[in-house]
């Protein structure tokens, strides 16, 4: 993937790392503290939304968290 649909509409350049981020974030407000557990999640939303978009595909943000959330 090479982009991702904002809510506001724009177009943004995919960066895995900010869904890492977001899981680590969530990780540790509720007392986490293995970040590499969220880069192996992370990998499994990419693998994931490659499967579900291809590489050309657009994922919008809420279809990003959405298969985060699961």
């Amino acid at each position: 993937m090479k982009y991702v649909r904002k809510r506001d509409g724009r177009l943004e350049e995919f960066d895995s790392e900010r869904i890492t981020t977001a899981i680590w974030k969530a990780a540790r407000a509720i007392g986490g503290r293995d970040k590499d557990q969220a880069k192996r999640l992370c990998d499994q939303v990419v693998e994931q939304l490659r499967q579900r978009f291809g590489e050309e595909g657009v994922p919008t943000v809420e279809e990003i968290q959405d298969i985060v959330e699961k």
